[in-house]
């Protein structure tokens, strides 16, 4: 059973760990806005598509040619969504405009869990370009 859990944990880490900032940043939005709309919900995924899309590009030249890359087992122990959606959360209320904030938030939420994950990965490895 150790193995297998180990397996299972190593496997979604790091999805597991962005499907709670995601989440946490969509709860905190309309908790704040209220119920999105229809434009929000397509405002909400463009901005952690264009995150994303946007921190992929910067690592593109970088990428293996067969992924899932291996990552250091210590990554299984995730905890940086806490910090990601710290981030989010201190964005304060009123900042932007209400379909501009689910844009912003889970843009924000993605950037930060993904830069966040990424540092770990470059410090464990030796240095800001990751051996």
């Amino acid at each position: 059973m150790g193995n297998a859990l180990a397996r299972v944990t190593s496997i979604l880490c790091i999805p597991y760990g962005y499907t709670v900032t995601l989440w946490c940043a969509g709860a905190w939005t309309v908790t704040r806005y209220g119920p999105p709309g229809r434009s929000d919900v397509l405002l909400f995924a463009t901005g952690a598509v264009a995150a994303f899309l946007v921190l992929a590009l910067m690592g593109r030249p970088r990428l293996d040619p067969e992924v899932p890359m291996r990552v250091p087992a210590i990554v299984v122990l995730n905890a940086l969504p806490i910090l990601a959606v710290a981030i989010v959360l201190g964005v304060p209320q009123g900042a932007v405009s209400r379909g501009a904030a689910f844009l912003a938030s889970s843009f924000l939420a993605t950037a930060s869990y993904v830069v966040s994950l990424a540092t770990l990965i470059c410090v464990l490895k030796g240095g800001p370009r990751g051996k």
